[in-house]
């Protein structure tokens, strides 16, 4: 793991960690500290990123609304306002759809942006 500042390879990890239980480093060179979470768009969630992640997750897929999110989490002992929901899908999701999309095309990129079905309704590249 490089630093998050400086891009230097010194990097040491600290005995403590953070209160969510995420691991500490330091930076040789430059000094400054940081956490694993630390480069990601999470970095000052209040909340763990699985969790995060996984209302999003339902957000996006099963179109779940605000506020019954907020209380599907809520019956798992998670305390969260329904805005939270709203700003956790404004930060995730263009990173989601981004890392889908390179799954779903391939590292090269797009390629084949378009299908076309035959008469027996199989697709294939166009």
């Amino acid at each position: 793991m490089g630093c998050v500042n400086c891009g230097s390879a010194k990097v040491t990890e600290r005995r403590d960690r953070t209160a969510q239980g995420y691991r500490r480093f330091r930076c040789g060179a430059c000094g400054r500290g940081f956490n694993e979470r630390s480069s990601g768009v999470l970095n000052r969630a209040q909340y763990p990123s699985d969790v995060i992640a996984l209302v999003v997750l339902w957000r996006l897929r099963y179109r779940l609304t605000l506020r019954d999110l907020a209380e599907m989490i809520l019956i798992r002992g998670i305390v969260f306002n329904h805005e939270a929901v709203r700003d956790w899908e404004a930060k995730l999701a263009p990173v989601l759809t981004n890392s889908l999309r390179q799954r779903r095309y391939g590292k090269d990129g797009p390629g084949c942006r378009s299908w076309h079905v035959d008469e027996m309704g199989y697709p294939g590249p166009a």
